[in-house]
């Protein structure tokens, strides 16, 4: 580790944050990122991003980077499916914020996206609306690119149908590796 990067680690971690961001967007095929915030995994054309607990600004930038290298890599047709933990806790009005941007910039990166957010309490159904909402306030409320989901295999057809490919063989790769 360089000089500049053991600086930059030692004031990333001064601020309170869990884990120094790895400084790797080009992600290849198989390669599975992971931090105690997040994992990201590329399984094809799909781009796979599971949220943990609600990241900080600084760990939203660093998915963002891997997503732009994904993207520069494989170019379209390029899927998302962002999942999120049943563990994890309803992110604050700054990390609303924050994960409301970052979806705008992500954006244009995917031919669909597709958000898992799994369970059936009250909790998850408001994070399911939450969802929904900011999808609403962004105008990126498109029901043919953009959608939200209760498990992960109903995720499995629009892969299908979208990339030709076995959704569910995807899908069942995606949970080995933990990010779904």
């Amino acid at each position: 580790m360089g000089a500049q990067t053991a600086r930059r680690r030692r004031s990333f971690l001064a601020k309170g944050h869990r884990d120094f961001p790895v400084e790797s967007p080009r992600q290849q095929q198989g390669d599975i990122m992971a931090t105690s915030v997040y994992k990201t995994a590329i399984i094809g054309r799909v781009f796979f991003l599971r949220w943990e607990a609600p990241p900080s600004q600084e760990e939203i930038h660093t998915v963002f980077q891997q997503m732009k290298g994904a993207h520069e890599q494989l170019q379209h047709p390029l899927v998302l499916v962002a999942s999120l933990s049943p563990k994890s806790s309803v992110p604050n009005s700054e990390q609303r914020r924050n994960l409301s941007t970052f979806h705008s910039d992500a954006r244009p990166l995917f031919t669909e996206i597709h958000a898992i957010v799994e369970g059936n309490d009250l909790q998850y159904n408001l994070q399911r609306v939450i969802i929904s909402g900011i999808n609403l306030v962004t105008r990126t409320f498109d029901e043919a690119f953009h959608r939200v989901h209760k498990h992960a295999d109903l995720v499995a057809p629009y892969l299908g149908k979208s990339l030709g490919v076995d959704g569910v063989k995807v899908i069942e790769e995606a949970r080995a590796r933990g990010v779904v």
